[in-house]
């Protein structure tokens, strides 16, 4: 890792060209921009000198307009012009002069509707991974042939930077059979495939992902500085805010040393792991290099996120979480504060849709698996609260017939895609009906009556029990003590599911498929299956932590 973040000044320069002018390196040949918008172009030359951007538009009717459009650079070099709106498939070609004479052009750029991808490894995933059949990655290599241009997506490069710069490594590709295995994430791809064909218009993907990241790099320095909320960081130390981070990671080389010097004699004095578990307060902090981890706070926001800016996208996918899972007590407030600040980044209220975990490990054999999974989907469903968010489970999914049932990554993201694209369709395109893209899941509301705990579902139209499934499984149920859950009978009626056990006659508490691979038994009448939840904080309380 250090090796990569040494030589970046170096990537990046080679993300530019040596013109006195140039544009931003995300804006290049093939690019895809927002139709039927304002847009802004952006670039770099000599401080506070004057900038000429010629515009040609050639519309799909074949009208052509010409526009000339000027601006002067700040005293930092950066140039920004924002061209009037052009309708869908309107091919651009745009040429930026300075005043000392040079000039720099990109072309072949479409308008049409331009979406992010981000996340770790299963929003990388790409169609030329091991697991994925050759069936697979064939269907959609016709499918990429069929597209006929109108899928474009940009692959960030990875790398991490302790400060936030204006550019983001990378390049454009035109989606075709050829190219479709090498890179391209599944996700960003069938989902943009699909947008396309349903709305008749080009589709552009920033895929800006790295597999194995926590969700704290991905969070800018600014939006934690200014929420206070508690993380984790690369040496698995708990921060309560940004002010303890830095004040941590400023006395690097001093912590390194008392490191050095201290935990030989912590080991030596609690030698076996009972004791080390025991006295794990005591134990010396290791200290955290901000040059040397890729899990160290803001770190691929800096160099992947920030410099997409002043493009803005439609809309955002998120599958991460699978890094966050041992401390999921952290995840809802973190992921609400990177949806606020990427919006206000990005200037734009943009619909934000993630993917929960996919199942994991052998089936459910208790009431309640302590510790999994469970957990962090529930806090994952916390950024729900805000407004235009919504989750596509992928719990279904299945595993690849290499790795089996349990794999982490599911080979094949089609499931996942036609949820998220149903959900955009409905919510930002206004095609479809929204009630038939959201799985069930917890209303946030139970009552208790006689030995029945009555829970309330929301988007539970059509509730019934899954196909295929002989009765109602998945459900706990427990009493006073939070460690003692039994199998729940169940029974839905109407919006509500009756769960009762005859261990538990005064029941305090439920939850529906607490483990890592969960039994499922619910669905909508659309076929979407109901979210894991507990209606006693599960994430936090097996944890031993308070909900805020």
């Amino acid at each position: 890792m250090f090796k990569s973040i040494i030589t970046l000044s170096a990537i990046f320069i080679a993300c530019a060209s040596f013109a006195d002018i140039r544009f931003k390196n995300i804006y290049q040949n093939n690019m895809v921009l927002q139709a039927g918008e304002e847009n802004a172009i952006a670039g770099k030359t000599n401080p506070e000198e004057a900038v000429e951007l010629s515009v040609s538009a050639k519309l799909k009717d074949g009208k052509t307009i010409q526009k000339t459009l000027k601006t002067k650079s700040d005293k930092q070099g950066k140039w920004l012009v924002k061209i009037p709106p052009f309708p869908k498939r309107t091919n651009l070609e745009f040429e930026a002069k300075n005043a000392s004479g040079e000039s720099a052009k990109i072309s072949n750029v479409i308008t049409g509707e331009l979406w992010l991808g981000s996340g770790q490894s299963n929003m990388e995933w790409h169609f030329g991974n091991n697991t994925v059949e050759k069936e697979f990655l064939e269907k959609y290599q016709k499918d990429a042939d069929a597209t006929n241009g109108d899928v474009r997506i940009f692959t960030a490069n990875r790398f991490v930077l302790p400060e936030a710069v204006d550019e983001v490594c990378g390049d454009w590709r035109i989606i075709d059979g050829k190219n479709l295995r090498h890179g391209i994430s599944q996700i960003c791809y069938i989902v943009a495939s699909q947008l396309s064909k349903a709305l008749d218009t080009p589709v552009g993907f920033i895929n800006s992902s790295w597999g194995g990241s926590r969700i704290e790099p991905w969070i800018s320095k600014e939006a934690f500085k200014s929420s206070g909320v508690s993380f984790n960081s690369s040496n698995n130390t708990e921060f309560k805010n940004w002010q303890e981070y830095e004040e941590f990671t400023s006395n690097y080389a001093k912590l390194r040393e008392e490191y050095i010097k201290n935990f030989p004699k912590w080991i030596e004095q609690n030698p076996t792991g009972h004791l080390q578990n025991q006295n794990r307060a005591s134990r010396p902090k290791m200290p955290i290099d901000v040059l040397a981890n890729d899990h160290n706070p803001t770190n691929k926001y800096n160099s992947m996120i920030c410099g997409i800016a002043p493009l803005s996208p439609k809309g955002v996918l998120w599958y991460q979480g699978e890094s966050n899972a041992g401390q999921p007590y952290f995840y809802g407030d973190l992921l609400k504060l990177m949806v606020n600040s990427w919006r206000k980044h990005f200037k734009r209220d943009f619909h934000f849709y993630y993917v929960d975990l996919a199942a994991i490990n052998d089936y459910q054999n208790q009431p309640v698996h302590y510790g999994s999974w469970g957990g962090i989907r529930e806090t994952m469903a916390e950024v729900l609260a805000l407004p235009k968010t919504g989750v596509a489970t992928s719990i279904d999914s299945g595993g690849s017939k290499m790795q089996g049932l349990g794999d982490i990554h599911p080979p094949h993201k089609e499931l996942v895609s036609t949820r998220i694209t149903n959900m955009a369709l409905a919510d930002v395109y206004k095609k479809g009906n929204p009630k038939a893209a959201r799985s069930p899941r917890y209303a946030g509301e139970f009552k208790v009556e006689g030995n029945k705990l009555i829970v309330k579902i929301a988007n539970a139209e059509g509730l019934r029990k899954m196909q295929g499934k002989e009765k109602l499984t998945g459900f706990a149920i427990r009493g006073e003590n939070p460690r003692d859950w039994k199998w729940a009978d169940a029974e839905i009626k109407g919006d509500t599911i009756i769960l009762s056990s005859p261990e538990v006659p005064e029941p305090k508490a439920a939850r529906y498929a607490w483990a890592n691979r969960p039994l499922l038994s619910v669905e909508s009448k659309h076929g979407l299956p109901m979210l894991s939840f507990s209606t006693d904080n599960g994430a936090y309380v097996d944890w031993g932590r308070q909900k805020k």
